[in-house]
């Protein structure tokens, strides 16, 4: 039916999202409802039951229009998840990625294996992020860690359809998944007490791992019978919303700051490292194809602002219009680390407030440009930088882009990518289209947008 339209959720840090979109790849209304996270006693968490209470919500805030779709994509955040039992989910808690908790458990990863060898198995470091540093944790303080272990994700599809899943770049978040052989590690699971739990097969995104049942429309009040996969982790999910390919480097400017290449994995070839660098080198796959993306996670630009401003007292958008014109010299990648951290160094503070959030904004700008160039040269890719997320709202930052731009630069219209990658997946489920034959995203030539006299600046418009 040519009313017919897509769902696309995306399972935020802060929000979900459901955007409902055409056959265009248009969005026709997206409905919100707040991530339930909360504080508790151990930790930030949110629990199964809260999850799905906001994920009907955000359903029910597209009103009419969730009686037309035909088919459903779920992109969410990485790692966090839970274990289901053959009545239902586990009463573990859903322990936010950020969680600080299972520091200790990646101390014993690193002590056993050996940062050299967990990044050889698994394409990352190992980090407290990971889902098995939250499981470790849980399972030694008095939680049942038994039953098939999925992310956010794969629980949503199972509240959908009754179907037990996981998709392959969630997979990978988990610290114990090998994304170029498809595997979970078996060593590092024993090693953490997680080898008895089962875990959930990774499918490659927009796959239709089951339809939604009678329960399941009952809940939610999608049709019945239609459609439903994973689309995936936001950051890859993001990249094809937003119109990204593998001729290109995305550049996802927003909390955090991942860049995104294609890449070809070799079965006989390791995966690729960042050595001597500060940076979380990661493989992951390549949303709806048997490809792989290289991320680079380091940046948190999100954070470090949000610090800065506090320490500032100053209101975001009086020192975004104050630091437009100033020049500054860019802070180190280590300062910007610090930053992250809520730890803002005497000497910066000690700088006028619009030269300290220019020289923030100008650091993250040059580690990001030396990030890419890297990533280049492991990849191979060498066509345009793409522009995407909610940082494009900052002009001092792009303008800092430009002045460092060595390849044409563009910036995606689409503000909900992810959401809009979640729903372009559910197509490919539906069989509207295949693969990598989505309809196309706006983008927009740097050129066009940000004007500037700087004759540095100048040359990249012209290259852009």
């Amino acid at each position: 039916m040519r009313d017919e339209l897509l769902l696309g959720i995306d399972l935020g840090t802060s929000s979900i999202k459901a955007n409902a979109i055409d056959r265009h790849g248009r969005s026709l209304g997206i409905g919100v409802a707040p991530t339930p996270f909360a504080a508790g006693a151990f930790g930030v968490e949110m629990s199964t039951d809260a999850l799905f209470a906001a994920i009907r919500a955000a359903i029910e805030d597209l009103g009419v229009l969730a009686t037309r779709i035909a088919a459903v994509g779920v992109a969410s955040m990485g790692e966090t998840g839970t274990a289901i039992y053959a009545d239902g989910p586990s009463d573990l808690p859903l322990v936010a990625w950020h969680d600080e908790r299972g520091g200790e458990i990646v101390d014993e990863l690193l002590a056993e294996f050996g940062e050299a060898e967990i990044h050889r198995r698994t394409g990352r470091q190992a980090r407290s992020v990971t889902s098995i540093a939250k499981l470790g944790w849980l399972a030694r303080n008095g939680y049942d860690a038994r039953g098939t272990w999925t992310g956010v994700a794969g629980l949503t599809v199972w509240r959908l359809t009754g179907a037990l899943a996981q998709e392959q770049s969630l997979a990978a978040t988990s610290g114990a998944y090998d994304p170029t052989r498809g595997e979970y590690d078996r060593e590092i699971l024993a090693h953490v007490g997680l080898d008895s739990l089962v875990w959930a097969p990774a499918r490659i995104a927009g796959t239709a791992l089951g339809h939604v049942s009678a329960e399941g429309a009952a809940w939610s009040g999608l049709p019945a019978g239609i459609p439903v996969t994973i689309a995936g982790h936001d950051h890859p999910v993001g990249v094809i919303g937003a119109g990204g390919d593998r001729s290109e480097v995305i550049d996802s400017m927003g909390t955090g700051e991942p860049l995104v290449v294609s890449w070809t994995a070799a079965p006989d070839l390791p995966h690729p490292a960042w050595p001597g660098q500060l940076g979380d080198l990661t493989v992951t796959a390549w949303p709806g194809t048997p490809r792989h993306m290289l991320l680079w996670e380091t940046l948190r630009p999100g954070l470090a602002t949000r610090h800065l401003q506090r320490a500032l007292r100053v209101k975001r958008d009086d020192i975004e219009f104050r630091a437009i014109r100033v020049e500054a010299e860019p802070l180190s990648l280590e300062t910007l680390v610090a930053m992250q951290d809520g730890r803002i160094p005497a000497e910066v503070l000690e700088l006028p407030a619009e030269e300290a959030w220019a020289a923030t904004l100008e650091g993250y700008a040059s580690a990001s440009a030396d990030a890419e160039a890297r990533l280049r040269e492991l990849s191979g890719v060498s066509g345009p930088t793409l522009l995407i997320g909610g940082g494009l709202r900052s002009r001092r930052w792009v303008e800092a882009k430009l002045r460092r731009a060595r390849h044409p630069l563009a910036m995606a219209s689409e503000r909900e990518a992810v959401s809009r990658g979640a729903g372009l997946l559910a197509g490919v489920a539906a069989g509207w289209w295949t693969p990598e034959q989505y309809p196309p995203a706006d983008t927009v030539p740097l050129s066009t947008v940000v004007p500037t006299s700087d004759p540095e600046s100048q040359g990249a418009l012209r290259r852009g």
